[in-house]
């Protein structure tokens, strides 16, 4: 009778299971973050992430470490990385704006629609007629003012909403030469859909102080390039 041949069949454990798959998400996260700093420009920090990455993939016995200070090393040397392209935490990327005058076209984006916005005057009072339960009373203010007042035209093909109203993320926010930003007070913005290619008017009220001067009426849509409007104020 012939000898039975036996072969040694191993078997894939739990542990081995989890392992394969926490390393899978620490490459594809790894890879993530190295091809953000390439968008930031930093393209050696990219090229390291990337280096990262072959370690990971590595068998810590070839290492001569163990799993548990193979994922110590790695996460230290994330951390080291990630803290060159982002050196005390400070958003290194400059904020985008276009600039632009008194009646000025700015193209903003919202969602799916674009619209072309005219800031075409601005007023200072030091009161205002504020409407209350449908009545009205005069408010003062020790500073004063500032009505904002332009056009707005939905470029689209269909009817949208205003793109933005009283008090919501979207409202647009004053600047001034100190950097204070100042919201929205109330505004007489239109009512119902904007039809496409119809122009219609808007007013801001803001509250500002009288030592305020170089202001600007910025807008934030869905780009990532702020809107500024330079009211010569």
């Amino acid at each position: 009778m012939k000898p039975t041949e036996t072969t040694n069949i191993k078997e894939l454990g739990i542990k081995k299971v989890f392992s394969y798959i926490f390393s899978a998400l620490l490459v594809a996260f790894i890879i993530l973050t190295g091809v953000e700093s390439f968008k930031l420009g930093f393209i050696i920090i990219g090229i390291l992430f990337f280096a990262l990455v072959a370690l990971v993939l590595v068998p810590h016995h070839l290492l001569r470490v163990t799993p548990a200070l193979k994922i110590i090393i790695i996460v230290i040397l994330y951390i080291l990385l990630a803290a060159m392209t982002n050196p005390g935490g400070v958003n290194t990327k400059e904020q985008a704006y276009e600039n632009s005058e008194l009646e000025q076209a700015i193209n903003l984006t919202f969602g799916d629609n674009r619209f072309s916005v005219i800031v075409n005057q601005v007023q200072e009072e030091t009161t205002i007629k504020v409407s209350e339960k449908g009545v009205e009373k005069d408010v003062t203010t020790s500073g004063y003012f500032l009505i904002i007042k332009g056009e707005i035209v939905n470029l689209g093909s269909e009817p949208v909403n205003f793109p933005f109203g009283s008090f919501s993320a979207k409202d647009p926010v004053l600047k001034d030469s100190q950097d204070r930003s100042y919201s929205v007070y109330g505004s007489d913005i239109a009512t119902g859909q904007l039809q496409p290619g119809v122009s219609k008017e808007f007013s801001y009220f803001f509250e500002i102080p009288k030592d305020a001067s170089e202001l600007k009426f910025i807008i934030k849509d869905k780009t990532d390039i702020i809107k500024s409007v330079d009211l010569k104020r």
